[in-house]
C-alpha cells in the first residue's frame, strides 16, 4: 500500500528499506516500492546512517580493517522518535533543574520508580516549579529528555504470569493452605505473614529468610547459616524472644511453601515457652502465587542482591539497610505511604 502523502516511514518500512539496500536496488526503485518520494528515501538513509567496522582477510595484505557506511533501521527509528519530541507542546520541565536532580537522585541512587518519586513529592508536599503526570515523566525518560536516566535504569516491568494447576502428589508437610481462614486472603486484618528463603551463590551455605506481612507489606530479612529446618526455627525463636508476649498477636499465621527448610512443622508452631506460638500453613506445590507478597518483595530485594550474589560476604548492616529500603519505599497502594508507616500504625494497636 502506497503512502506518498506521508513523509515519515514506519518501522516496518525502514526494515524493508534496509532489505532493498542490501539487495542493491536503485533508490528510485526503492521509493516506488515504499510508496514515497525520492527525497524521503535520501533523508531516511541519512537519518539511519552509521559506520561499521569490517574486517577483510587477505593473503597478500594480512588482516585489513575497513570502515563502511550502512543504513541501520533501529538507529533511524530512534533518531526519528527523539526528533519528534521537539514537536507539539513544549517540555514542561523548562529550566527546573532542582526537579530534574531530585528525580535522578531518587531513581538512580535510591532505586525508586518514577511513579514512586512523583507520589512521594505529592504526599510530602515538596515544592518544585514543575508539576507533571506519571505518564509524562515516563515519556520524557523514554524519549531521552533526562540526561542521566534511561529506561534501563527503571525497575523491570511486571510481566503477566500464566499459572497451571498442579495436582498434589503427596501430603503437605503440615496444615494445608486450604484450611487457612478466608480472612487471611482478604488482606483486611493485620498479623498474617508469608515466609520464604532467598538463595545466593550456588554451593554457598548462607541464605536469607524473608517474612512479608500481607496487609502492610512490611518486610523482615534475616541471615541464616544454611538452608536447614533448624535454622528457620532458630530465626522464629529469635523473633519470639524479641517481641515477647506480643508475638502471638503479631504473627497470627505464617504461610510457607513445601521447601525442606520449612519441613519442621511442629518446630515452627511450637513456642520457646511451650504451647503454640502461631499457625503455619503450606501452599500447594508449584503455586508461588499463593505467596504473592513474598514473590513481589523478593524482586525488590534482588535489585540489591542479584542471583549469584555470595551471601557469605553479606554483612548484617547491609541486610538492615536493604530491609529499611524496602520498608521505606513509597507504595501507590497506600497512597504512597511506606510499609514502615503502615506497620507502625498497626503495631501500635496491639
Amino acid at each position: 500500500m502506497k503512502n506518498k502523502g506521508s513523509k515519515n516511514l514506519t518501522y516496518v518500512q525502514r526494515l524493508e528499506l534496509e532489505a532493498c539496500i542490501k539487495a542493491g536496488l536503485h533508490k528510485k526503485v526503492i521509493a516506488e516500492k515504499l510508496g514515497v518520494c525520492l527525497a524521503t528515501v535520501y533523508n531516511e538513509l541519512k537519518r539511519g546512517e552509521c559506520i561499521r567496522t569490517k574486517k577483510k582477510n587477505s593473503f597478500w595484505y594480512g588482516n585489513k580493517v575497513k570502515q563502511i557506511k550502512i543504513y541501520d533501521p533501529k538507529i533511524a527509528e530512534a533518531n526519528y522518535r527523539y526528533n519528534s519530541t521537539a514537536k507539539g507542546a513544549p517540555l514542561k520541565l523548562a529550566n527546573d533543574y532542582e526537579f530534574v536532580q531530585y528525580v535522578e537522585k531518587r531513581v538512580l541512587k535510591d532505586k525508586l520508580s518514577p511513579c514512586a518519586v512523583l507520589g512521594e513529592i505529592k504526599r510530602k508536599n515538596i515544592k518544585f516549579a514543575t508539576s507533571i503526570s506519571k505518564t509524562t515523566l515516563y515519556r520524557y525518560i523514554a524519549n531521552g529528555i533526562f540526561m542521566n536516566i534511561t529506561m534501563v535504569d527503571l525497575p523491570y516491568c511486571q510481566r503477566k504470569k500464566h499459572y497451571r494447576k498442579v495436582k498434589q502428589k503427596r501430603l503437605s508437610r503440615g496444615t494445608s493452605i486450604e484450611l487457612r481462614p478466608d480472612i487471611v486472603s482478604e488482606r483486611k486484618t493485620f498479623g498474617h505473614w508469608e515466609m520464604d528463603s532467598v538463595v545466593g551463590k550456588q554451593r554457598a551455605h548462607e541464605v536469607l529468610l524473608v517474612l512479608s506481612e500481607r496487609l502492610t507489606r512490611y518486610e523482615i530479612i534475616m541471615k541464616m547459616p544454611n538452608r536447614k529446618a533448624e535454622s528457620v526455627v532458630a530465626c522464629l525463636n529469635h523473633l519470639e524472644e524479641k517481641f515477647g508476649d506480643k508475638f502471638s498477636n503479631l504473627f497470627k499465621t505464617i504461610t510457607v511453601d513445601n521447601g525442606f527448610e520449612f519441613s519442621d512443622f511442629n518446630g515452627l508452631e511450637r513456642s520457646i515457652n511451650g504451647g503454640k506460638r502461631t499457625n503455619v500453613y503450606y501452599c500447594h506445590p508449584y503455586s508461588s502465587f499463593e505467596r504473592g507478597t513474598n514473590e513481589r518483595i523478593n524482586r525488590d530485594i534482588r535489585r540489591w542482591l542479584p542471583k549469584g550474589y555470595n551471601f557469605s560476604n553479606l554483612s548484617i548492616k547491609k541486610i538492615k539497610a536493604i530491609e529499611n529500603w524496602v520498608n521505606s519505599y513509597p507504595r501507590e497502594i497506600f497512597g504512597f505511604a511506606t510499609s514502615g508507616e503502615m506497620f507502625a500504625k498497626e503495631f501500635a494497636k496491639i
